[in-house]
């Protein structure tokens, strides 16, 4: 442990007009235009003995094959150790269609190959400015959204992490709010970062030289208050957002010089459910067949897709993730989950944890779909009974919530330093 260093970057990662828009299966048509830029903006930490990075990216999504290929990259331009990379997407619904998902029009493979080589650029990027600073985090509220299956379970927590520069001045402002970003009207075929992309403008005009890094708390069944409104709603709840970590990074002290950095990882093996039998999945592509544009119906897709594996008597599968706990010092720390969270898994492991600052970040390092509670998977519904079709082949398993949490607090134990 010696003196905390670190380095921050931003990249525009905007794509071209007419690219394919991911997050609403409504859409029947590329993107017509670019409301505002997207980014990707990374921030490497160093304590003399160990390295970490973390990278947000206006996308909804990455494949697990470009989380790899970004680590590789980054690795070999900069030193630093690939599973010490932690690569997260804010989820937003207007964004380019930048992995693998049924029902939103053609994959531009090449557009993703410059693109992970823009990610892993900005990753060089903050390794290459380095600087000594100091660190302390805070916690806030914002009560900008809901549970969209009408249960009780919330969370408006607000997490802000400050890393100053030696003159007392930010360097970089770390957020992360639960919220699914799907505020702008999903027939505005309009690029755009929502809500999170004006919360980190905020704090970028406030803070002149800084840059601001939001990462998108476990959501998967949390809603803005208000979902397709207009571009005046994305400003205003994310003005409320960016302005809430405002005030708590302003009222932040006992900043610290030296922490010890740790970065673990788990590579867990979900079980899944079973597929429908081959004839079953016949009747749903016979169906669909009648639509008028059927390659755009991400059921009908997945049914054919899920036949080649019926087909075979392979009706489920494991499924393979990759759970990620970095800490920085005794008091903070991140979890990164690659899927949708039922944000009482998240709100389990913010409970559990022995950290003093607990974030729990979705879509990180990949997203293989919506990990919903046990209870969820009893009630039914899209996100437990459905979405898995958007993603993979295999529904999993109703046990994923416990899994998750389970693996997130075994690390945190492991690295806290009491």
């Amino acid at each position: 442990m010696g003196q905390l260093k670190a380095g921050v970057s931003k990249v525009d990662i905007t794509p071209y007009v007419g690219i394919w828009l991911c997050g609403f299966a409504a859409r029947q048509k590329p993107s017509e235009n670019i409301h505002d830029n997207l980014y990707a903006k990374a921030i490497v930490f160093d304590d003399g003995n160990e390295n970490l990075c973390m990278v947000t990216c206006d996308l909804l999504t990455l494949d697990q094959s470009s989380i790899e290929n970004i680590r590789k990259i980054a690795q070999n331009i900069t030193g630093l150790k690939a599973e010490n990379i932690f690569i997260s997407t804010t989820h937003t619904h207007s964004g380019p269609l930048s992995s693998h998902l049924r029902g939103f029009g053609p994959l531009d493979q090449a557009w993703v190959d410059i693109l992970e080589k823009k990610i892993a650029g900005a990753v060089a990027l903050a390794q290459r400015s380095l600087q000594d600073v100091t660190i302390s985090a805070g916690k806030g509220q914002a009560s900008i959204n809901m549970n969209r299956r009408g249960k009780t379970a919330i969370d408006r927590e607000l997490g802000v992490a400050r890393v100053n520069r030696n003159d007392g001045n930010p360097l970089a402002i770390i957020m992360t709010y639960p919220c699914h970003p799907v505020i702008v009207p999903w027939n505005a075929y309009s690029i755009s970062a929502d809500y999170p992309g004006v919360a980190s403008a905020l704090i970028e005009e406030y803070y002149n030289g800084a840059i601001g890094l939001f990462f998108t708390g476990t959501c998967g069944d949390i809603n803005p208050l208000a979902v397709c409104r207009d571009f005046n709603e994305v400003k205003r709840l994310g003005t409320i957002v960016g302005a809430e970590a405002l005030r708590v990074s302003e009222e932040l002290t006992n900043f610290s010089s030296e922490i010890e950095l740790k970065a673990t990882k788990e590579n867990l093996i979900l079980k899944s459910q079973e597929i429908p039998t081959a004839d079953q999945l016949k009747e749903i592509i016979n169906a669909g067949s009648k639509m008028e544009n059927p390659d755009l119906d991400w059921q009908y897709v997945w049914a054919k897709d899920a036949l080649e594996y019926a087909n075979v008597g392979k009706l489920s599968d494991d499924i393979p993730i990759e759970i990620q706990v970095l800490a920085l010092g005794n008091e903070i720390a991140f979890a990164g989950i690659p899927g949708e969270v039922f944000v009482e898994i998240g709100l389990a492991i913010k409970e559990k944890s022995p950290f003093k600052f607990t974030f729990p970040i979705e879509c990180t390092n990949g997203c293989i779909g919506y990990m919903p509670t046990r209870t969820a998977f009893d009630e039914g519904g899209y996100e437990p009974a459905l979405a898995f079709k958007l993603f993979g082949i295999y529904p999993m398993d109703i046990d994923v919530g416990e899994k998750v949490v389970n693996s997130a607090l075994k690390m945190m134990n492991n690295v806290y330093i009491s």
